[in-house]
């Protein structure tokens, strides 16, 4: 019979990338609140310092470091000092990503490496990681990919990244079926519009992220946008004994937006000679 104790994360170690601001920031701090101990990775190592110093006044363990996940010998590196700081590892959050808005023409090969990079080969290199560590100690695990509703549908201007968040998507699918016989799974969860200071970097041909927002907030059916807590919840639920029999799924967070076929229309998007 399912108990409180079947969402309580106590004993447990994540290690949660892009954890130094807006949604992986709330994921790492929910999985502390939660009872677990938590390594903050992060390209920014002043970001990742203040979410450890936060876990760590929830009164659980708290460890940063700071990485390019771009770069996998660094982040292989840097997944294992995390790991040996928390003693092991139970969860891993692939949270760490961004977009580049611009059109297909427009984007150079080497953007579109960068993009799959961030926000794919990442995550497959992590993955990989965790899953030789826990399949040669016969410990089991729980792998969260956090992707998109851009990875499953169409998103102008975003060629590259949601065709990188399509195959994150993929990815968790198929290493669900591959890692399942060892005790470990493998799962999505797609945020729609969450503002973060991420969205600062996408141009949005003259709009601000806050006009963009409250353009959108009318067409979500439970009228409002996301927040950073809205995905770390899901996480929370999907790492959790709740969802012991939940592997190879894709948990959209968005409010409705998909299931009504939300129909604001594409980004704005600059004429084309």
């Amino acid at each position: 019979m399912l108990d409180v104790s079947s969402v309580r994360l106590t004993g447990r170690r994540a290690l949660v990338t892009g954890a130094g601001q807006g949604i992986g920031e709330a994921i790492a701090l929910g999985l502390a609140a939660f009872g677990a101990d938590v390594a903050a990775l992060d390209i920014d190592g002043d970001k990742a310092e203040r979410t450890a110093a936060r876990v760590a006044e929830l009164g659980r363990g708290g460890a940063a470091f700071r990485v390019d996940v771009r770069q996998p010998d660094p982040l292989r590196e840097a997944l294992e000092r995390a790991a040996g700081e928390l003693g092991g590892v139970d969860v891993l959050v692939n949270n760490a990503g961004g977009a580049r808005f611009a059109p297909l023409v427009r984007v150079e090969d080497e953007r579109f490496d960068e993009q799959i990079a961030l926000n794919l080969r990442s995550a497959f290199v992590a993955a990989r990681w965790a899953a030789q560590r826990w399949i040669a100690g016969e410990s089991g695990g729980s792998i969260v990919n956090v992707a998109t509703t851009e990875g499953i549908r169409g998103c102008t201007g975003m060629a590259a990244y949601s065709a990188a968040k399509a195959g994150m998507i993929n990815l968790t699918k198929t290493l669900s079926s591959e890692l399942g016989p060892y005790g470990i799974r493998v799962n999505a969860v797609a945020p729609d519009y969450t503002p973060t200071p991420g969205l600062d970097r996408i141009d949005l041909q003259g709009r601000t992220p806050e006009e963009m927002m409250q353009r959108i907030e009318r067409f979500i059916p439970l009228r409002r946008l996301g927040t950073p807590d809205d995905t770390a919840g899901a996480v929370v639920f999907l790492v959790s004994d709740l969802a012991s029999w939940v592997t190879g799924q894709t948990l959209v967070v968005d409010g409705g937006s998909l299931a009504c076929a939300r129909v604001e229309g594409p980004l704005p998007f600059p004429p084309l000679r």
